[in-house]
């Protein structure tokens, strides 16, 4: 995948905005890109290297540059990656050094330096989170999740996620609201809806409550818009996006306390309800997998709810117990589901 090279010229001379700014942090963040911004920082290093050909030794200034970024305790994991990479050829450090350099001092609208930090609230495994943003925007943490945001947070409402989160977005015509997955941005101004991107699920969604949302690509070009009881499926093996009219507060329920499926197929049951309780649902079988189901699980306990689904279907299932992992802790319940036979 190719990189844009003008963004990378204006975020060398620090003549960037804000998208300049996430697209390059994209773009060092992602593996995908490594072979095009390895031939950008070369030919910019062959550029370099004729006009001070026989002009002028730099062994200096990259001495000085070790130095300096050493020193930095601010750097992202995503640069300490890179640099660890770029460092395996010297003559590159420098052009490195001018982007790293650029990031760590990012100058905001008013070109303001700022020293970048950030606040992350996670929510254990089982478990749900309430949270607010600084801006009063506020929302839930479904299990396993996590939201991190820039603690300078009246100037970029930025959110980066990892799992399944549900935002009411405080309105502010003037400040949009973003929110960065590995796959796709969203990007609102004041709204209710709901960001689903688990590193270890095929699907990512964002499912809309009220108002209307768009979505960007790493690039922050639109992809596509949804409103409301639409859901927008992000596959990632195809990395393709559908879009499905449903049921957003049915969908949504979790953040309530409940689960409620209407005619929904028991591959999703399995998987949301594994969410709820930390448990590895495996449901054998299609023809199983798609049987649909209409349910509505409030206080209900793991194994009634399976019992449940087994008075209603002809299935019998299996609850595994917790095994102790390498770290002494238990691992989740693994449970798995047959379809009966006669």
């Amino acid at each position: 995948m190719e990189i844009k090279k003008e963004i990378l010229r204006r975020f060398a001379s620090k003549q960037y905005s804000i998208n300049d700014y996430l697209s390059v942090k994209n773009y060092f963040a992602n593996d995908k890109f490594t072979e095009s911004l390895k031939n950008e920082v070369k030919a910019d290093w062959d550029e370099i290297r004729l006009r001070y050909s026989g002009k002028k030794q730099l062994g200096h200034v990259l001495n000085a540059i070790h130095y300096n970024m050493n020193a930095n305790s601010k750097k992202s994991l995503a640069f300490n990656k890179l640099y660890r990479w770029f460092s395996k050829v010297a003559a590159v450090l420098f052009v490195f050094a001018l982007i790293a350099f650029g990031i760590f001092g990012y100058p905001l609208l008013k070109n303001k330096q700022v020293v970048e930090s950030w606040a992350e609230i996670h929510c254990p495994a089982g478990a749900r989170t309430r949270f607010q943003l600084p801006d009063g925007s506020k929302g839930w943490l479904n299990s396993g999740s996590s939201i991190k945001y820039s603690t300078d947070f009246s100037n970029q409402r930025l959110v980066e996620i990892s799992g399944e989160v549900w935002f009411d977005v405080l309105h502010n015509r003037n400040n949009d609201f973003r929110v960065v997955t590995p796959h796709f941005n969203v990007k609102v101004l004041g709204t209710q809806f709901s960001v689903t991107a688990y590193n270890d699920e095929q699907n990512a969604y964002v499912v809309l409550d009220e108002g209307k949302v768009q979505v960007l690509d790493s690039d922050h070009e639109i992809i596509t818009a949804i409103v409301p009881n639409q859901r927008l499926v992000y596959n990632k093996t195809s990395q393709k996006f559908s879009k499905q009219n449903f049921d957003a507060k049915a969908y949504n329920s979790w953040k309530d306390g409940l689960l409620i499926f209407k005619n929904r197929p028991l591959s999703e049951i399995a998987q949301r309800v594994g969410r709820k309780y930390n448990a590895n649902i495996i449901v054998h079988g299609k023809e199983l997998n798609e049987t649909i189901f209409r349910a509505t699980f409030e206080d209900e306990g793991l194994e009634e709810i399976l019992k449940l689904l087994a008075d209603v279907a002809p299935i019998n299932y299996k609850v595994h117990k917790r095994m102790q992992e390498s770290d002494n802790q238990l691992s989740g319940v693994r449970v798995e589901i047959w379809k009966k036979t006669k």
